[in-house]
């Protein structure tokens, strides 16, 4: 039976990759939910909430001590990555995407928040468009359209007057940077293990995000450290799931999966907040997953058919 299982598993890399993005997303799922415990509860009882680029400081600090055993275990030379550049690239964009999600939980529900997020693989393929020169195509535009009306629908519950309409674009901003840094992983893990990229990321984005907390931070109160000390074991896991994922199964393969952070955030956020998603909400992020799916099927094809014609002519020479 053990043996069948590890047959299965060591042959089955898209089922590995899937199982690896569900288990990752749902340590996101939790991590959002802390962070919007932290806020409410700070809010209760009347003390200041830790800021956003805080809480990030000690997530990395703390996620850091969960992976020394694997450092010790494997010394100094396991540090060494052939992409310092990227890793750099890619460690920034995680840092200001985690301070810009942060902000929009602490504000917004959770349904709403990680809702707007679908919107960053939309914008990505734009941005392609713009600056890469890419060829978008009749389907890809419309589902890019179909998922921009499944996020105008989720503003509707969010926009308001004054500060909502910058609440709003933060989860889409912080969409946008985590999308470039999964990009970026993908070319990481090709060299370099799941631990490596992790442990980099963690490393590096403490000293980065203890400037600000330096300055405009204050000391957490007793009852927040437990809290932090877990958002930092869950963030560890989070990223060595998610860079095991990326190595397993190819991105757009995996994009659906991480449609799992959405409900399992939407019902942290009913189980412990009491925040029901309006209807407007639940039909955008519906509207916006078929978008995403679609987009990803569309993407699919399209390397297919590039992988066919690349065979042809090479035979053909």
């Amino acid at each position: 039976m053990l043996t069948s299982c590890s047959q299965f598993w060591a042959s089955s890399p898209h089922f590995r990759g899937a199982l690896w993005k569900v288990t990752s997303f749902l340590c996101f799922a939790a991590i959002n939910g802390i962070v919007r415990y932290l806020s409410q509860t700070a809010e209760t009882i009347g003390q200041a909430s830790l800021p956003a680029y805080e809480v990030g400081f000690f997530q990395s600090l703390f996620g850091l001590i969960f992976l020394v055993p694997w450092i010790l275990q494997n010394g100094p030379d396991s540090l060494k990555t052939r992409y310092p550049l990227l890793q750099t690239f890619r460690i920034t964009l995680s840092a200001i995407g985690v301070v810009l999600m942060y902000t929009s939980l602490a504000q917004m529900q959770l349904a709403q928040a990680v809702g707007l997020m679908f919107l960053g693989p939309l914008i990505t393929v734009l941005g392609a468009r713009l600056f890469l020169k890419e060829n978008i195509g009749k389907e890809r535009a419309f589902a890019i359209l179909i998922g921009f009306i499944g996020g105008g629908i989720i503003s509707k519950t969010t926009l308001s007057l004054g500060m909502w309409n910058l609440l709003a674009f933060l989860p889409v901003l912080a969409a946008i940077c985590f999308s470039g840094a999964t990009l970026m992983i993908r070319r990481l893990t090709v060299e370099d293990s799941p631990q490596l990229i992790t442990t980099y990321l963690l490393l590096f984005m403490a000293p980065l995000l203890f400037i600000p907390t330096m300055m405009y931070g204050h000391i957490p109160a007793s009852w927040q450290w437990p809290w932090l000390l877990m958002m930092g074991g869950l963030a560890a896991g989070a990223h060595l799931c998610l860079n095991k994922a990326y190595s397993s199964a190819e991105v757009s393969y995996l994009i659906p999966y991480g449609f799992t952070k959405w409900f399992a955030s939407a019902l942290i956020g009913l189980a412990a907040f009491g925040e029901i998603p309006s209807t407007w909400t639940c039909l955008g992020a519906f509207i916006l997953m078929g978008a995403i799916i679609s987009l990803s099927y569309i993407e699919a094809r399209r390397y297919s058919r590039k992988s066919i014609n690349t065979s042809s002519y090479g035979k053909a020479v």
